[in-house]
Formats: C-alpha cells, structure tokens, sequence
C-alpha cells in the first residue's frame, strides 16, 4: 500500500521532513504546497518530480492524497489541521500540537470522529537514547529519580512568531513525560526578552512531579555553544545525554555518596561523594530519530493503530505548556497543572 503525502509547509523543517518521507518505503510525496512562491520554485528546481500548489484547499480535495504532514507556524496548526481532519485525511503535525489545550482536544476528537492518525512531531520519542533512559528509570537501573535538567541552548535560527517555550518546551516536556513516571504536578517559569520586545528568547522553568523528583528546563537563543542536553539524577545512577543529532551521545555514572564514597573521614559538615564508574552507551547513534518517526507514522496508517507519539500524549504535553504560559504571564506563579 503506497500512502501518499501532501507537504504542507516548506521553509526550514519542511525541507528536512522532506527527503525522509521520499525515502520512506511505499510513500510518495505527492504535492508540496505552500504559500510563498519563492519557496515553491525552490522545491520545484530541487525536486522536479513533485508537483507544487498555494492551494491548502485544492490539497484538501485530493482524494488522492491520503495524509497531510502539516509544517507550518504553530499559530496555524489547530485550523490546518481541523481542516484536515475534517476532510478525512491523516495529518502529522509539527509541535507543538495547538496553542491551546481546548483546540489539541478538540483536534484529538476529530481525528477519533475521523478514525484518522492524528501525529504531533515530538522526535525525541524515537531516539534510541531517550527510549533507553525510560528503560533504565522504569527499570530501577537509576534508583529513584530525584531530578532532571533539560538544556536546550543555541544561538541560531531566532523565531519572530512565538517564543522560545512554545518553540523549545515541546520537545522537552514530551522527553519528560516519556522518561518518568510521575506526572507533572505544577509549573513555574520566568522568561526574559532582550532581542525583541514582544517575544521571550530565554526562559527557566521548574516542575514539580506527582512523585517528588523536580526538573529544570533551560531554554536561551543567546547562548555560545549549541546544546540539547538531558541529566537524569537518580538515587543510584546518573545520565548524561547529548542531543544533538550530529553529535548523540550518553553516559551512564555509578556513584556514592557517605560512607560508599571511600576516601578520608568525612568531618562534621560535609558528606564524601565520588563516582565509581562511568560508560558509555552504545549503540545510541545507530538508529535515526526522524526516519524512524516517518516510519511510525506511515506504519501507524497502514496498521489502523495509534503511533507512539499520538494525539493523546501531545495533549498531555499542551497542558504543561500551556500551565507555563500562565505561569509566565503571571510573572513566574506556580501553576498547577490538570492531570
């Protein structure tokens, strides 16, 4: 069965999306649309075979297309993509999923109305080092998890649309919530804005989890180094995970603290700690995260099953982003975040 694609959205992410669904085994691209006619002449030139439109509508009406990978800016993707959805068509949407939790819900019904796939791109679920992380933590290999901080830091591609928690906590929140197994319980978060006067390019935010660990996520388009980092302290073992796809990496640590740790007498106001030992996975570059999400996706249709990153679980992600926009208004209140 030969599923066929509709790109819709072709400026930066598009065009990485883009060779993955080409190579994809019986998928075929069938349309690129979008609204800019620079951009369409660029895919036009690059990809000849594809035909181009700056119609969404004449997309809609296709019946030959059987599923929309929606790229466009996340202001647009609840009306995009109901649109779809409406139409009877399987949708992949780039996260986040809405920037509402009352549209991704509605969003999730229509696709369920629809018997329609409904995927939001959180990549980060299908890398092989975040799955073995939540294989570890659910395992006992790390002990209890006291804390996780989450890094996301570069000086790049500064986005004029939305800030850098509705750009950047997507994927975060969505490695959280897959690695542990508390919820999130509340959201605290601070943003600063120093490019622009409107748009926050720095946050740090704090949640508090349903079982007691805590996570820091770290977000700054004004940053030296180009980072993507996970630290899962747990009360047993430590990890350390790279991110970034040119340069994935993991390192487990053993360590001790008191008495285990060895070394000189503690005195009276200081407890010893040293790590033991530290590994490095393997493996953890072997597989690639974006192919592998098409794959799903594609898999996903063709088996009438949910994809690992479906609809429900972006509606738990849009609780906590939303919970921390409200956060952020309100000049950094805890909010709670509904379950």
């Amino acid at each position: 069965m030969t599923i066929n694609v509709a790109l819709v959205g072709a400026g930066y992410w598009g065009r990485k999306l883009l060779p993955k669904f080409r190579a994809a085994k019986d998928c075929s691209v069938a349309v690129i649309c979008d609204l800019d006619a620079g951009l369409r002449a660029e895919c036009h030139k690059a990809f000849p075979d594809i035909s181009t439109t700056g119609s969404y509508d004449a997309v809609l009406k296709d019946a030959k297309i059987d599923a929309v990978v929606l790229v466009t800016p996340p202001a647009t993707h609840f009306s995009l993509g109901k649109k779809a959805l409406d139409a009877g068509k399987h949708i992949w949407i780039e996260k986040p999923l809405a920037l509402r939790y009352d549209e991704g819900k509605a969003l999730v019904a229509a696709a369920q109305a629809q018997r329609a796939v409904l995927f939001v791109d959180h990549t980060f679920l299908y890398d092989r080092a975040i799955r073995v992380t939540q294989e570890l933590a659910a395992g006992g290999e790390l002990g209890d998890v006291y804390h996780v901080f989450l890094q996301r830091l570069n000086l790049g591609r500064i986005k004029r649309d939305s800030n850098v928690w509705w750009n950047s906590a997507p994927h975060d929140v969505s490695i959280l919530l897959f690695v542990l197994k508390g919820r999130p319980a509340s959201v605290t978060l601070q943003g600063y804005r120093y490019l622009q006067p409107d748009v926050e390019d720095l946050n740090m935010a704090t949640v508090e989890m349903s079982d007691g660990a805590s996570a820091f996520i770290y977000h700054n388009w004004l940053f030296p180094e180009n980072t993507a980092k996970l630290t899962v302290v747990g009360s047993k073992k430590m990890l350390v995970y790279e991110g970034k796809f040119d340069k994935r990496a993991a390192t487990l640590y053993e360590y001790a603290t008191g008495a285990g740790a060895g070394g000189a007498a503690p005195d009276a106001n200081t407890i010893p700690s040293k790590v033991l030992t530290e590994r490095k996975l393997e493996g953890i570059a072997a597989e690639e995260p974006l192919a592998s999400a098409v794959a799903d996706f594609l898999g996903s249709i063709r088996e009438r099953r949910a994809p690992l990153s479906d609809g429900e679980f972006s509606l738990k992600v849009l609780a906590v982003l939303e919970a921390g926009e409200r956060s952020l208004r309100a000049g950094g209140k805890k909010i709670a975040i509904e379950s």
